[in-house]
């Protein structure tokens, strides 16, 4: 009788962690296993992980708990991705099974046993499967797939401000983990490490067999592309530099680029930008405070972040910066958020992913005594997410 798994993706997974979730259903499809659609009939039983938020961290938890309790004998219940290296304790009080974090993900198929050791098992793809559990994104990704879809007529095209939403048509080539900052809410560094970056000719390598086998977007993964090549004396424009030149009717879109290195690198970027070959790429902002950009411990201002952004909008063919806003971060007062709702107001971003500031463990922030009441950070996220919808509208009718 043939095995079955159950692959359980996490909610808002980054690209990493979806391509990595696919990964894990063609190692199973390739030794003989069945990729099941419920927990129940499973032989065993993946739930991928993420540690970004506690939202997500209460979510996974539950659904450990749940498969935990329900999951038929002898089925195992094994635990991927960021959670293990973030909060083990927290995992540790409802689950004693086997973990396999994402910084020993490579080595999925050894360590689950695989009779069919798979050498260079390719992880360049994601699915709309990877994105159903978190309702917002499925919703980005499947209006994305719909425009692709319907792309062959001319009066069709994708809209800029789903550019930077994961797509089934993206060649997904990784360029680095890890990142160069250490920002003093964040967690994901407890799980990825500093920056490590791939060699710029193994990523043209890569990029290129993409673009021979059809694929006509590449997307360069990583949480710090913007520090790419700070660890091999390299940088991203270096990288991009030699990307842009491949042959072929080519995109490239960058997942993550630090403000901090897009105003430092800005007069290096600008060729390769101005070629037409870098679609669009997400800069996350995370506040229009400098007060509170630096009690983040983010490396740039808000000044810096308005003039790069929309000098590469206005002089440039890149079509699209999205970004990423914190609301409630300790000590954020209400002249601190207004001067966050200058990245809508002021700064040429077309898409933007509103988070409410939640305590991580192991982050200085968690320590940081002058925290936000609960309630005012919902009444701020209200703010700005109505700020952002109606952004949203205006760049999609008005394409501005």
């Amino acid at each position: 009788m043939t095995k079955k798994a159950y692959i359980h993706s996490t909610k808002h997974p980054c690209t990493e962690n979806a391509m990595n979730m696919n990964a894990i259903k063609r190692w199973y499809s390739a030794n003989g296993w069945e990729i099941c659609s419920s927990h129940l009939d499973a032989d065993v039983i993946i739930v991928s992980t993420c540690g970004f938020s506690k939202e997500q961290e209460d979510y996974e938890i539950g659904v450990i708990e749940k498969m935990g309790r329900e999951k038929k004998a002898g089925c195992e219940l094994v635990v991927a991705g960021c959670l293990p290296d973030i909060n083990k304790e927290r995992l540790k009080s409802v689950f004693n099974g086997r973990s396999v974090p994402t910084s020993n993900i490579a080595k999925f198929d050894e360590i689950m046993n695989f009779e069919n050791k798979i050498v260079n098992f390719e992880n360049h793809f994601v699915s709309e499967r990877e994105y159903d559990t978190d309702p917002k994104i499925s919703r980005f990704f499947r209006a994305r797939k719909w425009f692709e879809k319907l792309s062959f007529l001319p009066f069709v095209r994708v809209p800029k401000i789903l550019f930077t939403v994961p797509s089934e048509k993206w060649y997904c080539v990784r360029a680095a983990m890890g990142c160069t900052g250490n920002c003093s809410y964040c967690a994901i560094k407890n799980a990825h490490g500093p920056l490590k970056s791939d060699p710029i000719k193994t990523i043209v390598a890569e990029a290129k067999k993409g673009i021979e086998i059809g694929y006509r977007e590449i997307a360069l993964t990583g949480e710090d592309l913007g520090g790419y090549g700070v660890d091999i004396k390299t940088n991203l424009a270096d990288l991009l530099n030699e990307l842009v030149c491949l042959g072929g009717d080519f995109k490239i879109n960058l997942r993550f680029i630090d403000p901090y290195w897009l105003y430092k690198l800005k007069d290096r970027l600008i060729p390769a930008f101005k070629t037409g070959k870098i679609k669009a790429f997400c800069a996350p902002a995370q506040s229009g405070s400098n007060r509170i950009l630096k009690s983040m411990n983010r490396r740039y201002t808000f000044e810096q972040i308005k003039e790069t952004v929309n000098y590469i909008i206005e002089k440039t063919r890149v079509a699209m910066i999205s970004t990423n806003i914190i609301v409630g971060f300790p000590g954020e007062t209400e002249e601190d958020f207004y001067q966050s709702m200058r990245l809508v107001d002021e700064v040429r971003h077309e898409m933007y992913m509103v988070f409410k500031y939640e305590r991580r463990p192991n982050t200085k922030a968690a320590e940081f005594e002058n925290q936000v009441p609960q309630a005012e950070i919902e009444r701020r996220y209200a703010v700005m997410h109505r700020a952002v919808v109606k952004k949203h509208l205006k760049n999609l009718i008005f394409g501005v």
